[in-house]
């Protein structure tokens, strides 16, 4: 095939996936992966419609006729990343809190306060006590979750929409409460041991665990934003 049409070909293609890519939410790289397999599809169809003796403009028609357009293609595409992403969310949930609840375990390692300061009162021990296991009931709820996804993996419609928003939904609502919990405690471990705002393994240990919620939600929002399209 000449360079030429070649170029042309996928000059017709790469406004096809533009299109496609705007019309589309999700994960990042699971989007690419299926952008990326879209293309090869049509590059395929359009080179074997010219080996076959068609002209290009007419290679290309009939690629994208047999490929189908954006608007009918969009949908299923974004059923499966609402899906995809919802699943990927589960899985982070189920992960992440309960490293974190093993994490905050080393902010308070040789603490200077935990040998001289005053003892905690009961109030504290209680809220401190339902925050480490909070972080196992999020993975448990999180496993159960993908379990559900992975059940109704061959089904259609409202229902894995439904799924996927109730997990991006939910994952919000968890992340908001451990974050606002982890937040009340650090205030409150500074007030009752003053060191505590500048012992380095709480700054560094708050720091990291921020992050790591705001990763989640993040990846709560995609999930969201991508079972609305669906």
């Amino acid at each position: 095939m000449p360079r030429g049409t070649l170029g042309g070909m996928r000059a017709t293609i790469d406004d096809y996936m533009r299109h496609l890519d705007g019309a589309l939410i999700g994960p990042g790289r699971l989007k690419q992966d299926m952008l990326t397999e879209a293309r090869h599809g049509l590059v395929d169809a359009v080179e074997g419609y010219r080996e076959a003796g068609l002209p290009e403009s007419e290679a290309e028609r009939q690629a994208v006729a047999e490929f189908g357009t954006v608007v009918e293609l969009a949908p299923a595409y974004q059923a499966e990343l609402a899906m995809g992403a919802a699943r990927q969310l589960a899985l982070r949930l189920a992960l992440v809190p309960v490293l974190l609840s093993q994490f905050a375990q080393l902010m308070w390692w040789r603490a200077p306060w935990t040998a001289s300061g005053p003892f905690p009162p009961d109030a504290y021990v209680f809220a401190s006590d339902v925050q480490d296991h909070l972080g196992y009931v999020v993975a448990l709820m999180a496993l159960s979750a993908y379990g559900l996804m992975m059940w109704s993996a061959r089904r259609r419609g409202p229902v894995r929409r439904g799924l996927a928003k109730a997990v991006g939904v939910g994952a919000f609502a968890l992340v908001a409460v451990n974050s606002a919990g982890g937040f009340v405690l650090y205030v409150w471990s500074v007030v009752l041991w003053n060191a505590a705002l500048t012992w380095p393994p709480m700054l560094l240990g708050g720091g990291a665990i921020m992050v790591a919620y705001w990763w989640l939600g993040r990846s709560a929002a995609t999930c969201v934003a991508a079972a609305r399209l669906a």
